[in-house]
């Protein structure tokens, strides 16, 4: 007979054992097809096409060759299929795959410009709905059908997926996740989305085609309304207080001058002025000297006076620039209304809320900057004229 401790100890063991059977409900890598990006597309007949980008299992392998496979065959593949709604899309697509569709790698997700102009709610419901979708994936507007913009074949890059996402997270623009534009069109606001085209590579006897990105979606509410290009994207950092690295080029002297702005902070104060709003925009900027044609010499204070203020001018027009289009359009895209609320949420619940898009029409804005350039880089002259 079995000593009553023993019974005892093996009572507690068996349930332990049990536990331990191992992962019933895992899931093998080589049963899975990751996705790196996908696109959505508005069809002509109202109907949604889903296209998914997937990377080869047996291309892997090595890094031989450039981006696209150009070492004789592409380690990925793009497939799409179409539905009356997004998820029904990529049903159909899963049924002719041998391996489940797993969305948990997939960082960016491409909106097709007709699709953006109908309205990009729908992808607030398809989305979030899935556990494996990520809320921090960029969310990014293209020219014509996002598939073409798959279908690009960039050099430096082994997958499109990988240029989208560092052109989208770079140090020169505004990262635009679909947590942020969710919480942006929850709030009856308007959100920008990075706006990508692609782009035929210059110089070369067998072009390549890349990813170019020209400027920044405008949205009023979650329709594409117009583009946030050159001077307008520009102002639309400084108004967001978004500057990390950004060039400007303007002639001085009449001879062309390139300075790197380095840092940049934006203040923006409100005013409330009966039924007027007026914003003070104070921008402190600083720069380096990366190029000078004018030949000027930077060692004479008068001299870099004059340069720090036609950098400050060049600010100011950009700002200005986006300004006169979202006023245009009615578009908030700077979020100024949310500056309003938080200086003024009395007011902002009982009279400027419900009137916001005539209001912010017909803001007033007074701009000031004060730039100055730290550095000139290692010469204050072209090197070649010091003896001349």
């Amino acid at each position: 007979m079995a000593h009553p401790k023993r019974l005892g100890l093996l009572a507690l063991l068996i349930p332990a054992f049990v536990c331990l059977t191992g992962c019933w409900d895992r899931t093998e890598t080589n049963d899975i097809a990751f996705v790196l990006t996908s696109s959505v597309d508005l069809e002509d007949d109202g109907k949604y096409r889903v296209s998914y980008l997937l990377p080869l299992p047996g291309s892997m392998g090595g890094a031989s060759g450039g981006g696209g496979g150009t070492a004789g065959g592409k380690s990925y593949y793009i497939d799409s299929e179409v539905g009356n709604t997004v998820r029904e899309a990529t049903n159909k697509l899963q049924m002719r795959m041998s391996r489940r569709l797993f969305l948990s790698h997939r960082r960016t997700i491409v909106i097709g410009e007709k699709l953006a102009k109908q309205g990009i709610g729908v992808m607030f419901d398809s989305v979030p709905r899935s556990p494996e979708s990520r809320m921090t994936s960029f969310l990014v507007v293209t020219k014509g059908k996002g598939s073409d913009l798959m279908n690009t074949e960039p050099k430096f890059e082994r997958f499109p997926a990988e240029v989208i996402r560092e052109l989208t997270n770079s140090r020169q623009s505004i990262g635009t996740s679909t947590k942020d534009i969710g919480i942006i069109l929850s709030f009856n606001s308007d959100p920008i989305l990075t706006f990508l085209v692609p782009k035929e590579s210059q110089g070369s006897n067998k072009p390549s085609h890349e990813i170019q990105m020209i400027g920044y979606g405008q949205f009023k509410g979650d329709r594409l309304v117009g583009i946030y290009e050159k001077q307008e994207s520009e102002g639309l950092l400084w108004l967001r207080n978004q500057v990390k690295e950004h060039m400007f080029t303007f002639p001085t002297d009449g001879k062309e001058m390139s300075i790197l702005v380095t840092k940049g902070q934006t203040k923006i104060k409100p005013q409330l002025q009966e039924d007027k709003v007026i914003f003070d925009v104070i921008i402190e900027a600083s720069g380096a000297v990366r190029e000078d044609l004018s030949n000027l010499d930077l060692n004479k204070a008068e001299v870099m006076r004059k340069v720090e203020r036609k950098l400050s001018e060049q600010i100011s027009k950009s700002i200005q620039s986006t300004i006169k289009q979202m006023q245009k359009e009615g578009t908030d895209s700077a979020q100024l209304g949310l500056i309003v609320w938080r200086s003024y949420p009395n007011e902002w619940y009982e009279s400027i809320e419900e009137n916001w898009k005539d209001t912010f029409k017909k803001a007033e804005f007074r701009i000031h900057v004060n730039a100055s350039i730290q550095e000139t880089g290692l010469i204050n002259k072209n090197v070649i004229n010091e003896g001349m």
